[in-house]
């Protein structure tokens, strides 16, 4: 199955693996964030890529991208940015809610550090959203 992807279609593949492997023990085994646990994922994410997609390179021949590569890297845009948007408005209205009834005390010395958090969270549901649709946009004929 690997041989007949484009490389582009790898490209995507080696994105989302990078993603979940870094980003997936970061938001689901962490006991206590850190500025350091953050700096260490984004520089994780950093190099794994750097590696991954200098492999694929390397091993791929045909890199020419055309219309159909075009659009649906923009459906994938649309579909994160939709996505990214919408958690926005969420988190936001979320966070009216509970300050408006007073369950959250907006004085907590880590409020920055979790702010940071939910944020991060959310672009990284957002890029996952658009690996995933550009994926499975490959995967059926547009």
């Amino acid at each position: 199955m690997a041989t007949n992807l484009s490389y582009r279609e790898k490209s995507l593949y080696a994105s989302l693996v990078a993603e979940l492997l870094v980003y997936g023990p970061y938001f689901f085994l962490h006991q206590q964030n850190s500025i350091n646990k953050v700096a260490g994922m984004i520089v994780g994410i950093i190099v794994l890529q750097i590696i991954l997609q200098s492999v694929i390179a390397a091993v791929t021949r045909n890199r020419v991208t055309d219309e159909r590569d075009r659009l649906i890297e923009l459906r994938g845009y649309r579909a994160g940015y939709l996505t990214f948007a919408s958690l926005m408005v969420l988190g936001l209205g979320m966070l009216w809610f509970h300050s408006t009834v007073g369950h959250l005390e907006l004085e907590n010395r880590m409020i920055g550090l979790h702010f940071l958090s939910v944020f991060f969270g959310m672009l990284v549901i957002a890029d996952i959203t658009k690996t995933a649709t550009q994926i499975m946009a490959y995967r059926r004929a547009l």
